[in-house]
């Protein structure tokens, strides 16, 4: 196995790799060549097959697992895999643990944080419901602490969906415990729900693909769905409690246009908004970061590209 993050310029490459993104452009000189993005454990690579008729080329699609032969170059400062023969390999022929990232923290480390915010919540409806996912539904926790938390976008990688929903529940805490007029109770529980669904809208590695309930319904609305009817099941929540929380969910991407039903109408809903979007955005910054160590993309000055300060994460299934 050839790490991404071991290649040089010069290198002969003949090792199986993980398609993240595959795409069809067309040179200045009109010549038409397929963009992929490889990826492992270590990171991302370019590639370039510039001839897409080779029979030497396999048909193959973003998402599969190919065993790449060509040499390692530097284009404009970059390295970049210039490809001679590609075929899709089977799965006997690698461990999907080299080409998946897992999360930097441990697995029982945030199971245990996770059970702690649990217990803070006082509010008993509210506690029943979470305990009812993360305790009592052992085949739902198991998956909730490995499940990565995006396709594509952040924290895509073994066990981040956890990561990500803990740093936004202790970013969101914090932000409520500054204000002395907010239910701290429905922001924990809703901080910990918010991406739930997300175990049914992407599929879990090696396949890392939208589900057809995911891709036509998505992670909010299901998420919804969800919650709602354990809520009706457990029983003994006032409408007012029902309603705040699934307000909270339904507004958690901030407005129509990121895939929320409803724009954030109470304080509770708006931090945590806040708190997801921010946790989204620093993950990203610190990905970008450190792919551009790895592929050699950071400027004059040492820095990555702050393009993402203007946009807005949310992950998109276009």
């Amino acid at each position: 196995m050839q790490f991404i993050n071991e290649l040089k310029d010069g290198d002969e490459l003949n090792t199986i790799y993980h398609v993240k993104t595959k795409s069809q452009a067309t040179a200045k000189t009109g010549k038409e060549y397929f963009n992929i993005q490889f990826s492992d454990r270590t990171g991302t690579i370019d590639g370039r097959i510039w001839d897409t008729s080779s029979p030497a080329i396999e048909e193959f699609k973003a998402g599969d697992f190919v065993e790449v032969e060509g040499d390692v170059i530097s284009y404009n400062n970059q390295l970049q895999l210039k490809i001679r023969r590609l075929r899709i390999a089977d799965k006997s022929e690698f461990n999907s643990e080299d080409y998946f990232a897992k999360s930097k923290y441990d697995k029982k480390d945030m199971a245990k944080e996770l059970d702690s915010f649990i217990e803070e919540v006082e509010n008993t409806n509210f506690k029943k419901l979470l305990k009812s996912f993360f305790v009592d539904d052992k085949a739902f926790r198991d998956k909730f602490l490995s499940h990565q938390g995006a396709k594509t976008v952040h924290h895509s990688f073994v066990s981040g969906l956890v990561e990500h929903t803990l740093s936004t529940t202790r970013l969101a805490k914090a932000i409520a415990k500054n204000y002395d007029d907010i239910n701290v109770d429905l922001v924990i529980t809703t901080a910990l729900l918010h991406d739930i669904a997300k175990l049914d809208e992407i599929a879990s590695y090696p396949d890392n693909e939208y589900t057809d309930e995911g891709y036509l319904i998505g992670h909010i609305v299901m998420a919804y769905g969800t919650i709602k009817n354990r809520i009706e099941k457990l029983g003994g929540f006032s409408k007012i409690e029902e309603d705040e929380l699934l307000h909270c969910i339904l507004s958690h991407h901030g407005s129509a246009e990121f895939g929320s039903p409803k724009q954030p109408m109470l304080m509770e809903a708006y931090i945590v908004s806040q708190a997801d979007n921010t946790d989204a955005k620093i993950e990203i910054m610190r990905e970008s970061i450190a792919n551009a160590k790895i592929t050699n993309k950071m400027d004059v000055n040492g820095f990555v590209s702050n393009k993402f300060m203007t946009t807005n994460f949310r992950e998109s299934k276009s």
